[in-house]
């Protein structure tokens, strides 16, 4: 899993709360990575698994998260500091032949200002997406 985003926004950074709080949980088989952004280094360690879960925080959301699949964008990206779920995946196809299944785990968020901690309804959506994503977690591993 590669939460990503910025703590240094609030809700912003959803995505590597959900990193650590999915790591300290010690889940066999699970590994957790949290970045400010993806890029292309991360093209490596995707291609090492069967199943990826890229986890971000999302502004219009009506719900408190939503899960969907991700698939490799048709064309390599091109090479700059940042890049979607997409372009990673596509990477690590071109670079090192392997595709795996990938989803995006999108968790509302409602404050962005400079600061860091979460708002308390991003914290519930954390919450509520945590439980989700255990569940499907156990569904995948061997």
């Amino acid at each position: 899993m590669i939460g990503f985003g910025n703590p240094g926004r609030r809700d912003d950074g959803l995505g590597p709360a959900a990193a650590e709080r999915l790591r300290s949980r010690r889940l066999r088989g699970v590994s957790t990575d949290a970045d400010y952004q993806l890029n292309i280094e991360d093209a490596l360690a995707v291609s090492r698994h069967d199943v990826v879960v890229f986890v971000d925080a999302a502004r219009n959301l009506r719900k408190p998260y939503a899960f969907t699949p991700v698939r490799a964008a048709a064309a390599l990206p091109p090479m700059s500091h940042t890049l979607g779920p997409e372009a990673v995946l596509a990477v690590a196809a071109e670079l090192y032949g392997r595709t795996p299944e990938a989803w995006l785990l999108a968790i509302r968020g409602h404050r962005w200002t400079l600061g860091e901690g979460l708002s308390d309804k991003a914290e519930k959506n954390l919450a509520l997406a945590l439980g989700f994503l255990g569940t499907f977690l156990k569904e995948v591993r061997p």
